[in-house]
């Protein structure tokens, strides 16, 4: 089992004999294959609930500490990070070792980059600019500068963080090379998730990985199906296309891929509309994970700009334009949100095309 990357394991010896505990205890069930809160700090441990998470452990259970409670975990139980195996840093395997000199390798000429360009010292952060970088990549139809910008940042993730942000080192690396709808999906949510200030490399390789398999789903749909514009399907049609999100989530459940819940939830909502009218599950609002709906409007805008909903092409910067003037065009949605709305029409340079829309 594979435990979350904000908790800790411990063993059911390092709780002594205390029965009030200043930390959440969490528990992982066999049965569910999950974790979950099972004593939250400063509720007593009665003896119900000490026989049962005795019973949890000997079937094959766990407990857990969040990490952010570890400090307030080892003074009050008068422990040392040594005395937790689960603390301890793993040690690497070859491959981790020969990964970890190529990530260091690269950061090093990522660091002489910046160093060469003065605007970029300050906040490295800052190498590729969305606004301007994506404005290019539309006149010229190539995003191949924004993908491969992508990839160079996304390969150097640190590669003991979580699964998830390994495999979108992983994936960066190896997809990030060429232009295409896949590619162009994943670097703008990539850098739209930066922009919108959410720059830490859990939530990056979230967005990351939701981008690359949302649309697995799509591979158990017949072809016609698959192959056809949105609004060109028939009811019947239209409702086996709404089930893909789910498919893809299933897929990868099945799968044995490691991937955090937040980035399987982010597949499974990436079609869901701000005011509810989306699917598969009709969430509305904050009920719906930004990065869902990050994901989910960047690839309706590709989507649309290449003529997968309603059968005709339409250039990417008349698409946003239009979402920007919230001009009617069938199978064209708005509904992402203010905070997805502004960060968009921020991104494009429309001034010039107000006519042309």
């Amino acid at each position: 089992m594979s435990i979350p990357s904000e908790l800790f394991h411990i063993d059911i010896e390092h709780l002594g004999d205390r029965k009030i505990f200043p930390f959440h205890i969490y528990v992982y069930n066999p049965q569910s294959q999950s974790y979950s809160p099972y004593l939250f700090a400063n509720s007593p441990m009665g003896n119900d609930k000490w026989e049962f998470i005795q019973f949890i452990t000997e079937k094959g259970g766990e407990i857990a500490v969040d990490k952010k409670q570890k400090r307030t975990f080892l003074h009050e139980m008068s422990l040392q990070e040594e005395d937790i195996p689960s603390l301890a840093e793993k040690e690497l395997s070859e491959i981790e070792k020969k990964r970890l000199e190529k990530i260091n390798k690269k950061k090093h000429q990522l660091e002489l980059k910046q160093q060469q360009n003065p605007d970029a010292m300050d906040e490295g952060e800052k190498v590729y600019d969305l606004k301007s970088g994506l404005n290019d990549c539309i006149k010229m139809d190539n995003f191949l500068p924004m993908i491969l910008a992508a990839k160079e940042e996304i390969e150097i993730f640190e590669l003991t963080i979580s699964h998830t942000v390994s495999l979108a080192a992983y994936l960066g690396e190896n997809l990030l090379t060429e232009d295409n709808f896949t590619n162009r999906i994943v670097a703008f949510c990539y850098f739209m998730t930066k922009n919108m200030d959410m720059k830490d490399q859990e939530t990056l390789a979230d967005i990351i990985c939701a981008a690359f398999f949302a649309h697995l789903g799509y591979t158990q749909l017949d072809y016609s199906i698959s192959h056809t514009a949105q609004l060109e399907l028939n009811e019947k049609q239209k409702k086996k296309h709404e089930k893909h999100p789910g498919y893809s989530h299933h897929m990868l459940v099945k799968s044995g891929v490691e991937l955090s819940d937040r980035c399987k939830n982010i597949i499974f909502q990436h079609h869901e509309l701000y005011a509810g009218q989306g699917y598969p599950s009709q969430k509305r609002g904050e009920f719906i994970d930004i990065l869902g709906l990050i994901l989910g409007s960047v690839s309706h805008i590709f989507e649309f700009s290449t003529g997968r909903i309603n059968g005709s092409a339409l250039p990417l910067e008349l698409v946003i334009n239009r979402l920007k003037n919230k001009t009617f065009t069938a199978g064209l949605e708005f509904d992402f949100g203010d905070k997805i709305y502004e960060n968009l029409i921020y991104l494009i340079d429309t001034e010039n095309n107000t006519k042309a829309a």
